[in-house]
């Protein structure tokens, strides 16, 4: 479900494969699918083993440092429509002149609800809280250049999917927007002397969240007019995301940023893999293109009795 952070601061052409097919992530005949920089609204067992992240930073004096990022995410159902979500990763930072700072990032764990779904307008609703846990990742000088916190952040957030169908014109109907939308709540606040610098590691509180538009092929062939195209065509979705995040709160040290993927997702009935291009948005997010990739398995298509299934069914 959710990707690494945006930066320390991404029907097989029959009616056979309709959502009767798959247990994960449909609103009607609509499916969204696992986007990469920013999270899906649905609830699901799931997992991305691993997500890839690469984008070059401004060092300053012309120089660039270079981040990678390898991503985990766990996601579980507890009942039908609540689950959770573990996500952590390990980060490398090479800087000119500097020694190359490496550790893992800090753990976050989701509570995650899915109170309204209409298949009729292919709509769903979710709402959750997301906790980063302070010092659970690479602490100390590595661990700030990695952008890990030492102080813990809690932030409510709202997911929604629209999916298209009911649109007039044909050729949109297989358009879907998602988006979620968060605010981060520091456990301790900043606090600066008069000059700016910082007098403890509090942090501001900040919103973040983005859109994800994508064109499904899959409903494009079962929903609307099958154009007979290869049955790997019609498992792809193209995609593009902005992710965005802005501190609310002063003092702060920390720009907005923006950060677009362009890409292609490719989604069986077991598994997905997505690949995008790293656009930023401005120069506080990156000086040149990057690149994410993801491998994502669905339990609930791979264990549909065991692991693929609610918690509360287990017994």
């Amino acid at each position: 479900m959710k990707s690494q952070y945006l930066l320390a601061t991404l029907a097989a052409g029959s009616m056979a494969l309709t959502h009767h097919a798959y247990a994960h992530g449909f609103a009607g005949d609509h499916m969204f699918i696992s986007t990469l920089l920013i999270d899906d609204p649905n609830v699901a067992d799931e997992a991305s083993i691993p997500t890839f992240q690469f984008l070059p930073q401004d060092a300053g004096g012309g120089a660039t440092s270079y981040n990678y990022s390898m991503g985990f995410e766990f996601d579980k159902r507890i009942t039908e429509n609540f689950g959770f979500a573990i996500n952590d990763g390990y980060s490398w930072l090479t800087q000119p002149g500097a020694k190359t700072a490496n550790g893992w990032n800090n753990i976050e764990i989701t509570l995650k609800y899915k109170p309204y779904v209409s298949a009729e307008h292919e709509f769903m609703l979710s709402v959750g809280v997301t906790r980063e846990l302070a010092r659970s990742g690479a602490n100390g000088s590595n661990g700030a250049a990695l952008g890990n916190d030492d102080s813990g952040t809690t932030s409510p957030t709202i997911y929604f999917g629209k999916g298209f169908g009911d649109l007039p014109i044909a050729p949109l109907r297989p358009l879907a927007l998602t988006g979620e939308l968060s605010y981060g709540i520091a456990d301790k606040g900043l606090k600066v002397d008069p000059t700016g610098t910082p007098l403890n590691n509090g942090n501001a509180n900040a919103w973040s969240g983005g859109l994800s538009l994508q064109y499904s092929l899959r409903y494009l062939s079962s929903q609307v007019k099958d154009y007979g195209l290869p049955d790997f065509v019609n498992k792809l979705t193209p995609v593009v995301e902005l992710a965005w995040s802005s501190s609310a709160t002063k003092p702060n040290q920390s720009q907005t940023q923006y950060l677009w993927g362009v890409g292609l997702n490719y989604t069986a009935t077991t598994y997905a893999f997505g690949l995008e291009a790293l656009v930023p948005g401005n120069s506080a997010t990156g000086t040149h293109l990057g690149v994410i990739a993801q491998f994502h398995l669905y339990f609930d298509d791979l264990y549909p009795h065991s692991l693929g299934k609610p918690v509360a069914e287990w017994f």
